[in-house]
C-alpha cells in the first residue's frame, strides 16, 4: 500500500516532500494533513512556475470525524489557513536561498 503518492507535472517534488513526512510512522490530524497537503502542492507548483492556480481541497474522515465518513469540501477557514501557511513557508525558502 501507499501512505501518499503524487501524479502530474510536479510529482517528483511532491513525492520528495511526502517522503520527508514519514507518513507510515506519524499520526497527522486531519487539519495538519490539510496544511501539509497545501504546502506540498505549493512546493510542487513552485518548481514548474507555469501559471497561477486556485487551491481546492476535499477530505474524508472516519465516521467519528468531522465529515462522518462523507466526502466534503475542506472548510474554507481551514483551507485559507493552510494556503496562507504554505505561502509563508515558500517565502521563507526563497529568503534562505537568497542569503546563500
Amino acid at each position: 500500500g501507499y501512505y501518499g503518492t503524487a501524479t502530474g507535472k510536479g510529482r517528483q517534488a511532491a513525492k520528495s516532500e511526502l517522503e520527508k513526512l514519514n507518513l507510515h510512522e506519524c499520526n497527522l490530524s486531519l487539519a495538519d494533513g490539510v496544511k501539509e497537503a497545501a504546502r506540498i502542492i505549493h512546493v510542487a507548483h513552485e518548481d514548474s512556475k507555469d501559471k497561477d492556480f486556485e487551491l481546492e481541497m476535499t477530505w474524508i474522515s472516519s465516521l467519528d470525524g468531522p465529515t462522518k465518513g462523507r466526502h466534503m469540501d475542506v472548510p474554507r477557514e481551514l483551507r485559507e489557513e493552510a494556503e496562507r501557511l504554505a505561502k509563508k513557508v515558500l517565502e521563507g525558502v526563497d529568503e534562505e536561498e537568497m542569503q546563500e
